[in-house]
């Protein structure tokens, strides 16, 4: 059914993220579409969108508009773009044939920032955001679980009547939403400690509750992190959002049991874990990236490096055995 009033809103990914908010923006009242490809396209088409919710067991079928590739003139009036980093490249000329889409908000880890959105897409046409959920597909299942809050932001930090509205639809459909004055750093700022974390993971074999329990292995975690925005302050980056910052003078034997007490739980397992060992490849590409920028400004990162080991298959193969 399509709506009469609302944004037109076409989600690219209809991996986890897209298939729940595609569905929850189009039970809200929104025209919504969404791009999926081989096995995933007939899932949808023939089960709609069947998501499971993590903490209560709630499962929702919800039948919306499924397309194969990016319509060339149909309007919209935002694209969001749920996809890895490692599959940008290869997204982008497709969703720059949809001349009819009027902003692309794009919620990818990018740690090198927005020239290449902006390149291709148009800096006029270009937002930046950031999921507040996670999860796993079993099957035609998306089972799935929210955090805090979505962030949402401008290029150049203004607050414009378009940011508001597609902020306003999220809203709608229960999604929390903060907006940033500064989301191309936050940004930045999560995918370099996002790939200090998700490589402890690996480290401790894919597994969040060994993590949790390995106090070494945390220790490290916490000093990567330290080292990751480091990195990214010598770059001229600032750290955010702001209470990132914690991260240097909260001592290292607090934050430790803090950080593990927080990992080591089932909604830790569903929102960040599982996240990570279905992600291996864009962590990869994201430690390189780090590793990259850190001999560039000549920041040594002794944890980092150790770290980065496990960004490897065969690296997360033998710490499974461990």
């Amino acid at each position: 059914m399509e709506h009469t009033n609302g944004l037109r809103v076409l989600f690219f990914g209809a991996g986890v993220l897209g298939s729940l908010y595609a569905a929850r923006l189009h039970e809200a009242g929104h025209n919504v579409a969404i791009i999926a490809r081989g096995k995933r396209y007939d899932e949808l088409r023939r089960h709609g969108i069947t998501l499971i919710r993590h903490d209560t067991g709630e499962q929702t079928v919800t039948p919306v508009r499924v397309l194969d590739r990016v319509p060339t003139d149909e309007p919209f009036d935002v694209c969001v773009v749920l996809v890895q980093r490692q599959q940008l490249d290869e997204a982008l000329p497709a969703l720059a044939r949809g001349t009819g889409i009027a902003s692309y908000i794009v919620m990818t880890n990018m740690l090198d920032g927005p020239d290449v959105l902006i390149d291709t897409l148009g800096r006029d046409r270009v937002l930046v955001g950031h999921v507040n959920a996670g999860g796993e597909r079993e099957g035609h299942v998306v089972r799935y679980m929210c955090a805090e809050r979505m962030t949402m932001g401008e290029l150049d930090g203004s607050r414009t009547e378009r940011l508001e509205r597609i902020a306003g639809a999220f809203r709608d459909a229960g999604f929390p939403v903060d907006i940033s004055r500064d989301m191309v750093a936050w940004k930045r700022c999560h995918a370099a400690f996002g790939s200090a974390l998700c490589n402890a993971i690996y480290m401790a074999g894919g597994d969040n509750f060994r993590l949790a329990r390995e106090r070494q292995t945390m220790k490290k975690l916490v000093l990567g992190m330290r080292e990751a925005l480091t990195v990214v302050k010598a770059h001229g980056i600032a750290i955010e959002p702001a209470k990132l910052k914690s991260i240097f003078w909260i001592p290292t034997f607090v934050l430790v049991p803090l950080l593990a007490r927080a990992f080591g739980t089932d909604l830790f397992d569903i929102g960040g874990a599982r996240h990570a060992r279905n992600a291996r490849d864009e962590m990869g590409r994201l430690t390189n990236e780090l590793m990259e920028m850190a001999r560039v400004k000549n920041v040594a990162t002794p944890v980092l490096e150790e770290l980065a080991q496990y960004a490897s298959d065969n690296a997360h193969a033998t710490s499974k055995q461990k």
